[in-house]
């Protein structure tokens, strides 16, 4: 099975937050954690989001294995397994983990596996005016990119 990642065409990103939005609602987030985030550097707009990386350092961090890979190359974090010692926070070189204080437990982009069951987009892409944000694995991203200026 191929491996999957995420990624934002920066050039494209005008800044708007939906993506940002449509993760909190799909996800059920209150306030604090952000599993993407979209940050202004004058003039540009930086989005910050798990990469899902082939040498993942939060797996590697996580002192109980609550963090693994899945076939398609998704990095995941067990709830259950997590014990809240924001070990793989400090590991992630993005910031995209983050820490949910009212369970205590470290959480990240899971790209919408709920979602990507039912052959849906992660929510963020479904919500992107600019259709900035792709899913795929590296050929099919890359041809994409070959094909835009």
């Amino acid at each position: 099975m191929e491996k999957i990642s995420l990624v934002f065409r920066k050039k494209d990103c005008m800044g708007c937050h939906a993506c940002e939005v449509a993760c909190k609602q799909e996800h059920g987030l209150g306030v604090g954690p952000r599993l993407v985030r979209v940050l202004e550097k004058s003039p540009d707009y930086v989005p910050i989001y798990c990469h899902h990386c082939a040498k993942a350092p939060c797996v590697e961090a996580c002192p109980v294995e609550a963090i693994s890979r899945n076939e398609q190359g998704i990095v995941l974090i067990d709830d259950d397994l997590c014990i809240g010692c924001k070990e793989c926070l400090e590991a992630c070189p993005f910031g995209a983990m983050q820490f949910e204080d009212r369970r205590e437990v470290a959480l990240k982009c899971d790209l919408c596996q709920h979602r990507l069951a039912e052959n849906k987009p992660p929510a963020c892409i479904s919500v992107c005016p600019t259709a900035c944000i792709y899913l795929g694995g590296k050929k099919s991203i890359a041809a994409v990119f070959e094909k835009t200026p």
